[in-house]
């Protein structure tokens, strides 16, 4: 027995350790192309005076920080649990998460004060060249990359950061096309296009910091979705042992969920209560998929 219990230990913290390998290169390969991509609109913004365009660039300077928060943040939630952090280090993620949400929400007040000012004051001169044209379509492009790329791996791993990452680079590539079609509708004669570029980037940077940040709340919070609670609770009462539930705790971890209830049965002898703390973990795992479950049984 010891020896199995050895054996998926060890399988346990190699699996662990993958999936930590995992988030960190695709977090740190995302830095490197965050670096990359926020130098070149920022120099292509001030060359040609494109307020559309240095915005999205100070947007991505903001990226540089969360991305390199982002791979520090993955590896220390990979970690064991161990006695000071007895319920893992899940909740890490959802911190930075909501860390991101706020420096996204301080960017975007800011850009919305820049372009309502410029829309209000006058428009300044933007000077359109072919490349600049082609190095912003690039950028759409990569971040579209990245964030699929990120999307996947938050999906194979559970990371609440790197959903977060994957949600921030999509609104990325969407304001970098924005300012793509502003700086094309300049070239064309129409100069408060680009102003109007810096508003809808401004846009997609408050929408994706709420959306991040509520989602990033809501797992600090331990708040779930009431369907699944309902859903569980359901499962418990169908069963016909069960008299009344007595307590029903239901709590996001990155990849399940982690379900602690206790009920009120009909049960005889140990035999009868290992088989239905078995079939209430069954019928609870049915009702809302992998999930970590306590079941415990007050005899009636």
């Amino acid at each position: 027995m010891s020896d199995l219990s050895s054996d998926q230990t060890g399988a346990a913290a190699t699996g662990l350790r993958d999936v930590t390998m995992r988030k960190v290169t695709v977090a740190l390969i995302s830095l490197v192309t965050t670096v990359v991509l926020t130098v070149g609109k920022l120099v292509i913004g001030v060359i040609s005076g494109s307020l559309a365009l240095i915005a999205d660039g100070l947007q991505g300077l903001v990226d540089i920080v969360v991305t390199g928060v982002t791979v520090v943040v993955v590896a220390v939630s990979g970690r064991s649990a161990d006695p000071a952090w007895t319920c893992g280090r899940d909740k890490i993620e959802a911190l930075a998460a909501l860390i991101e949400a706020t420096l996204l929400a301080i960017i975007a007040i800011c850009i919305w004060y820049l372009a309502l000012m410029k829309l209000v004051f006058g428009v300044a001169e933007v000077t359109v060249e072919p490349w600049f044209l082609g190095a912003v379509l690039v950028a759409v492009l990569a971040d579209y990359w990245r964030h699929v790329m990120i999307r996947r791996a938050a999906r194979e791993t559970g990371s609440m950061a790197l959903e977060a990452n994957a949600a921030h680079f999509l609104t990325d590539s969407m304001a970098s096309a924005a300012v793509l079609l502003g700086l094309l509708a300049v070239h064309f004669g129409f100069p408060v296009a680009d102003t109007l570029a810096t508003l809808v980037v401004a846009g997609f940077l408050s929408f994706t910091a709420w959306r991040v940040g509520a989602r990033a709340v809501d797992m600090l919070l331990d708040r779930t979705d009431p369907a699944l609670s309902l859903r569980v609770l359901a499962a418990l009462q169908a069963h016909p042992q069960v008299r009344d539930v007595l307590v029903l705790r239901l709590r996001r971890l990155p990849q399940h969920h982690a379900v602690d209830c206790r009920v009120r049965a009909e049960v005889c002898g140990i035999p009868g209560l290992t088989a239905l703390e078995a079939a209430l973990a069954r019928d609870i795992r049915a009702a809302i998929g992998p999930a970590e479950v306590l079941v415990s049984i007050d005899p009636q």
